[in-house]
């Protein structure tokens, strides 16, 4: 299963601390998380500039689904950001900083995530 997180922060930097977060949190069940990488013309080296999104491999359990969002919702209360994630239906849910998800909330954001994949 795979999910992209796209933050609000058009800074790299932005990105790689939310990386760095989530890889610390150590979360069971995350197989692979890689920042997203624009394609580069024929003529340049290297992988290509670093977008703003994240994308996350992972066991198609809900319990690594739900570390993760509680990972994404400290990162935006730490650092005052704002996380967006595509629901699968042309939608985009969004995690606030200093707003709790709701239980409700929670589980509807994981159901979009199963139902994306």
């Amino acid at each position: 299963m795979q999910i992209n997180i796209m933050l609000e922060d058009e800074n790299k930097q932005g990105i790689i601390n939310l990386k760095n977060f989530i890889d610390k949190a150590s979360i069971d069940g995350i197989e692979q998380i890689e920042i997203a990488r624009s394609d580069h013309a024929d003529d340049q080296m290297g992988a290509g500039a670093i977008l703003s999104t994240i994308t996350a491999v992972f066991t198609s359990a809900e319990n690594p689904i739900n570390e993760l969002i509680k990972c994404l919702q400290k990162y935006v209360d730490n650092f005052r950001t704002k996380i967006k994630i595509p629901d699968g239906k042309g939608g985009v849910i969004e995690i606030n900083h200093g707003r709790s998800m709701k239980p409700e909330e929670l589980k509807a954001l994981i159901t979009a995530i199963q139902l994306s994949n």
